[in-house]
């Protein structure tokens, strides 16, 4: 029969055998010059590719947003510290970028700013952001004013501060409205102001006296406060989440999970009155990324830490 191959052709030796360490000893000159060729574009093109992925990956990280820089303002008086505003110390503040107790007396474990001799809450105010503008604005994107019962997820704030601009005129917090239709935040539920804020109100509204009052104001500190925000034209932002439920909540964190508010209560009531929002059937709707709440009991603040930060679910990351 005939062969339609040679078998011989397949013996390494002899005049066709094929060497490893030289391929080309069977091709002829010109051949081997293009494989060669051949081969160094190959590798050439592969190093190319290599270093524009290398190249790509580090751009798309450089031109990722930084994540927001909070400062938490949290406010606290001399009879409290010991017995409130530790707790705070052991627990959220560290979560922020940079954190600053100010009181009306010193405390060696805290370390706060004193300022003595300032019994009204809307004096305080203007005495605090004015501090902390001209002593520490550089180091914060976002300012929160907190009080030393609150419980604050600062996570969950950096979140929703992610989808927003420090340099615009805004800020956040448990939305009010008065009876003369003033805009302004709930004190017991922090309120945050951008970087342009707190720079627009300590330079141009607290010397004004037209747009911002430096006579006492008592019970009603944070709805001047709103008022002298609206004068220079910062607004009032939304701070719930897209599905419309709360993130700045007005009262304790397990009054507000599925149960309604109690319109006999003084202090239900006056929220309810004032609530921007419609709140149906006096049942303020909690947000999954929950922000702040108010807390009675203090050493309730480790419970709602260790339930955030330290409980771990298997099969979750």
């Amino acid at each position: 029969m005939r062969r339609f191959f040679s078998t011989r052709r397949f013996f390494l030796s002899g005049k066709n055998k094929i060497s490893i360490l030289n391929p080309c000893s069977s091709c002829s000159t010109i051949v081997c010059s293009a494989l060669y060729r051949l081969a160094v574009l190959g590798l050439l093109s592969l190093l190319a590719l290599l270093l524009w992925d290398r190249d790509a990956a580090t751009s798309n990280v450089a031109t990722q947003p930084a994540a927001p820089r909070i400062f938490c303002i949290i406010s606290t008086y001399g009879y409290r510290q010991s017995s409130t505003a530790v707790h705070i110390m052991r627990t959220w503040a560290p979560h922020c970028d940079r954190f600053l107790f100010v009181s009306d007396d010193n405390h060696e474990f805290i370390e706060p700013a004193t300022f003595q001799n300032m019994p009204d809450k809307w004096h305080q105010y203007r005495a605090h952001l004015e501090y902390v503008y001209k002593y520490h604005f550089n180091e914060a994107d976002w300012f929160l004013y907190a009080n030393d019962d609150n419980f604050v997820v600062v996570e969950n704030l950096r979140h929703m501060l992610q989808s927003w601009n420090p340099e615009e005129l805004i800020y956040f917090g448990c939305k009010l409205r008065s009876a003369t239709n003033q805009v302004y935040m709930y004190d017991r539920s922090g309120i945050v102001f951008s970087k342009a804020t707190l720079r627009q109100f300590v330079r141009q509204a607290l010397p004004n006296e037209s747009i911002c009052s430096s006579r006492e104001k008592g019970g009603a500190a944070t709805e001047e406060l709103g008022r002298c925000l609206s004068n220079i034209q910062v607004q009032a932002v939304d701070s719930r989440d897209h599905l419309g439920h709360h993130r700045f909540l007005p009262l304790e964190l397990q009054e507000h999970l599925g149960f309604p508010m109690n319109a006999s209560l003084e202090q239900h009531r006056n929220f309810l009155d004032k609530s921007y929002y419609h709140i149906e059937n006096n049942q303020i709707p909690v947000s999954v990324r929950f922000i702040c709440c108010h807390v009675e009991y203090m050493p309730n603040v480790y419970s709602l830490y260790y339930m955030i930060y330290k409980v771990k679910q298997f099969g979750l990351p």
